[in-house]
């Protein structure tokens, strides 16, 4: 009786050891039994809440990153997330906007769009004001702002001539007053499409930096006087 028990689990072990394992399911293969993972919004601020983000891709000198659509009770935007929504105080804002390209090359898919640099945005009581309708003489792509103490530093860029030499002074604009100061630097070409050619000033021990690289370190006080 028991020789018999032995024979009948080793025919059992041997069948179950030469069952057809199952393939491995990959997005390719089942795209059909792949379930998309509900996104929960989250609060990004007392004012703003993201609804959906992802990864996005530029077909121009930018790489890409992580896009995010924020809303604030009927404002809905998509922003560059690394850049984020910065705080001037008071319940106002500044973010960097992004839009679709147009015709893309790259192939959109779920959770990667094809998105390029649009305006950076003033939010302010349930209203959206373009920061260049603003700011004097500000560019979207070159200009780099950061927010400093309620304020929003930015190298201003000038025309000068049709050769396309430029007049680059650091400016501050506070959003309250609506009014921009400026310091002049130095005159430049813009031959790049990089647009992160002025780095965003920053501020350490109480000093605001603008860095222009080649020995054009900028220094700057709080309430912007410049440190010769």
């Amino acid at each position: 009786m028991k020789k018999s028990w032995c024979l009948f689990i080793l025919v059992l072990i041997v069948a179950c050891n030469n069952k057809p394992k199952r393939a491995i399911d990959t997005p390719n293969q089942h795209a059909g039994k792949i379930k998309l993972l509900k996104f929960d919004p989250y609060k990004l601020n007392i004012d703003f809440s993201v609804t959906d983000t992802g990864s996005y891709i530029n077909e121009g000198p930018m790489s890409g990153g992580t896009y995010g659509i924020v809303k604030n009770n009927e404002l809905t935007d998509t922003i560059d997330m690394q850049y984020g929504i910065k705080s001037l105080g008071g319940r106002v804002y500044l973010f960097h906007k992004l839009k679709h390209e147009t015709d893309p090359v790259e192939k959109e898919t779920k959770g990667l769009l094809c998105l390029e640099e649009d305006k950076y945005i003033i939010a302010m009581n349930k209203m959206k004001y373009p920061l260049d309708s603003l700011a004097r003489s500000f560019d979207d792509y070159y200009s780099s702002p950061e927010v400093i103490k309620g304020k929003i530093y930015f190298w201003q860029l000038e025309k000068i001539d049709s050769a396309g030499k430029i007049r680059v002074s650091a400016a501050e604009f506070n959003p309250i007053a609506k009014t921009t100061a400026t310091y002049y630097l130095f005159n430049d070409y813009l031959e790049t499409d990089d647009s992160g050619y002025f780095p965003l000033p920053y501020l350490k021990n109480d000093t605001v930096y603008f860095d222009g690289g080649k020995n054009k370190l900028n220094k700057f006080s709080k309430d912007f006087k410049r440190y010769n």
